[in-house]
């Protein structure tokens, strides 16, 4: 039976000579494993760089079976629903929306598997790093709301701004110089103290 799904790419490595793993997020918030054989050479089902980070796609799949709750299915067909290209034009951008989606990836591995809000929290941020002219106030901005839909960010007052804006307003948040690299330390603390490493 084929099965249909949309899926945000987080994570893509090779398996054996030409096949693919890919590790994406649903809509619900839920990390998928797909084994996409051939993955690395077929233009026919995977035209060439369609397997990537960061692409949402829509995919044809056969269930796998686990019993760990964590099954590997079988990829049959994926086509591109939008690829964030903007993202690709510019070195710090795609560096930064990597490592959210490795960010991202390794959350969904410490047990947080369904959460629309952490699908629209990444979804939200790729589009934004598309255009916005402050990609490190952006990148402070998401990592202090994945925090908190993770619910492991300390209630400390001066948080609230941020977290009361939406990404797309992350320009507009009042932040001086020396209090937004403060917040930009303490966030990056926090992520190492949760998830123990950001390799």
């Amino acid at each position: 039976m084929i099965l249909k799904e949309r899926i945000l790419v987080l994570k893509v490595f090779k398996y054996a000579e030409s096949d693919l793993i890919v590790h994406g997020l649903n809509p619900l918030g839920a990390r998928m494993g797909f084994l996409a054989r051939g993955g690395a050479k077929s233009r026919k089902r995977f035209a060439g760089g369609l397997l990537e980070p960061g692409h949402y796609l829509e995919v044809a799949y056969k269930a796998g079976s686990g019993s760990d709750g964590d099954p590997l299915h079988t990829l049959q067909e994926a086509s591109l629903v939008r690829e964030f290209p903007k993202l690709r034009s510019d070195y710090t951008r795609l560096a930064t929306a990597l490592n959210w989606l490795k960010l991202v990836h390794k959350m969904s591995q410490q047990g947080v598997v369904d959460s629309p809000d952490l699908f629209n929290l990444i979804g939200n941020a790729l589009a934004a790093a598309e255009t916005t002219p402050d990609i490190d106030k952006l990148k402070t901005h998401f990592e202090l709301k994945l925090l908190a839909t993770q619910g492991v960010l300390p209630p400390e007052p001066h948080y609230q701004n941020w977290l009361g804006a939406s990404l797309a307003q992350h320009e507009q948040i009042p932040s001086r110089g020396e209090d937004r690299r403060r917040i930009a330390e303490q966030v990056h603390d926090h992520l190492l103290h949760y998830l123990g490493t950001l390799n």
